[in-house]
């Protein structure tokens, strides 16, 4: 009779220990999916140091940041040199006084975005926000 009750005794532990490794296992996976989720709609700017330019008698100066989502923020960090460079890139070819304009900066910013994931071939850049923006006559 003790021999019987050995063997019940081990399929109830095997049981157990299957039952805690799946219970285990898909909280892992609600955990990482909901890690992600929380990252995906997580915004994140990046701050870009002020970009300067002077050209055909006039000065531009602004501050850019650039949103990203919270699961691309090292990505932003990491390519943040190259933002820069498409944003002096980007000041280099705007008329000042269409920039000025009403709608001006809002294009602005729009095509920036547009430039930069199209340059860094990605769609991580969401939003390109001038933060400050100077036109100064004659140059810097």
């Amino acid at each position: 009779m003790s021999s019987k009750r050995l063997p019940d005794k081990m399929l109830t532990s095997v049981v157990g220990i299957v039952l805690l490794v799946l219970v285990t296992g898909f909280a892992g996976a609600w955990y990482y999916f909901k890690q992600k989720e929380r990252l995906n709609s997580e915004i994140v700017y990046l701050n870009v140091r002020d970009v300067a330019i002077s050209r055909s008698g006039h000065s531009i100066r602004a501050s850019f940041a650039v949103r990203t989502s919270g699961a691309d923020a090292e990505w932003a960090s990491a390519n943040k040199q190259a933002l820069e460079q498409l944003m002096k890139q980007a000041l280099m070819e705007v008329d000042p006084q269409r920039a000025l304009a009403p709608n001006g900066l809002p294009t602005l910013q729009a095509r920036v975005r547009a430039a930069s994931n199209a340059s860094l071939q990605t769609d991580k850049v969401q939003e390109v926000l001038i933060t400050d923006f100077l036109v100064s006559e004659g140059d810097l």
